[in-house]
């Protein structure tokens, strides 16, 4: 892993540790995940992780004011206007430093959201105060769109420019980067054995799904956003924090996967605790939701078998995880 700085390091509110040798920065986020499971009585072993590559990220959000265009500064609001970043693949970075001419046409305040897509760069510019765009302006972006070869320009969810058929929002989740999606699957079908029957909760547009259906297996992913529909017969759309899956729902299922939100999945946890899943694989961007909704499986009679991190957020306080959790017994009362 390089150790250059990057010129914004320290102005740029992205990358926190940047500066500090490698192994340093491993036992940093080492610590934080230990902490987070200590503070709920929970020891575990933090194995120790290799960096993924740089410039493989490949959706961001930036902030504009007038002609502006960066990321938020270090505690702060003041807009930073980057023209480089280690994180990012070269095709984001390439549209962000041609956008700022365009972009103070609007004369306005708000996000651009981008994202790589098979068919060029995805764009959304999101404004506070709605815009009555001018014939002149609706050109430069248009002309703009096309010399970027962008394969679309949203502006307020209206599309202004369209090469491709997308239909999901560049700011709509997905993992950031394609490397660290395949590690997660990988870890993920490697821990789930021989389970025939699985269900994917908080499964997004099927990022785990997916390749389960195309292995054959028996699998139903569930999640609020509109992309499960894209899943047809194997997914449903079912808000779990408000209605989560009953301990009856669970019946006769091999394994179940859990994708939650940073706020992880705490009444749905609840409910599971109560099942009779022999396999669960909690797969978390945040250490202490992680610890906190172990504890109950833990309590419950799971063992936490293994904890993998993968850090796809290179720098900075964040780390995503993978817990596999077995039970060979259940109560028979």
């Amino acid at each position: 892993m390089s150790q250059e700085l990057c010129p914004f390091f320290g102005k740029c509110g992205g990358c926190l540790y940047q500066d500090l040798p490698w192994e340093q920065y491993v036992q940093k986020k080492q610590t934080f995940i230990n902490r987070a499971f200590q503070d709920h009585g929970i020891t575990v072993q933090v194995p120790k992780f290799s960096p993924l590559p740089l410039h493989i990220r490949w959706r961001a959000t930036f902030a504009f004011q007038g002609n502006t265009l960066g990321y938020h500064g270090l505690k702060s609001h003041t807009i930073i206007p980057i023209t480089e970043c280690r994180l990012l693949k070269p095709d984001l970075i390439a549209v962000l430093t041609g956008m700022r001419a365009v972009i103070g046409l609007l004369k306005s305040t708000g996000s651009v959201s981008m994202a790589t897509t098979p068919f060029g760069v995805d764009v959304h510019i999101q404004t506070q105060k709605k815009l009555s765009l001018t014939l002149p302006q609706i050109e430069e972006l248009t002309a703009f769109a096309r010399n970027k070869n962008l394969a679309r320009l949203l502006i307020n969810n209206d599309p202004l420019w369209q090469n491709a058929p997308l239909t999901q929002n560049p700011e709509e989740f997905r993992q950031p980067s394609a490397e660290g999606e395949n590690l997660l699957k990988e870890l993920v079908q490697q821990n789930l054995g021989n389970a025939k029957k699985i269900l994917d909760l908080f499964c997004g547009g099927g990022t785990f799904t997916r390749p389960l259906i195309d292995k054959g297996l028996d699998v139903m992913g569930y999640d609020l956003a509109d992309n499960v529909s894209q899943l047809g017969p194997h997914g449903q759309q079912r808000d779990l924090f408000r209605h989560p899956l009953t301990p009856a729902e669970f019946k006769d299922i091999d394994a179940v996967i859990l994708d939650p939100p940073r706020a992880g999945a705490l009444t749905q946890v609840q409910n599971l605790s109560h099942s009779f899943v022999p396999k669960i694989i909690m797969v978390s961007c945040s250490p202490k939701t992680a610890a906190r909704d172990s504890k109950i499986l833990i309590d419950a009679g799971w063992k936490l078998e293994t904890l993998t991190p993968v850090d796809q957020f290179l720098w900075s306080n964040h780390i995503e995880l993978v817990c596999v959790f077995n039970r060979s017994s259940f109560p028979t009362d």
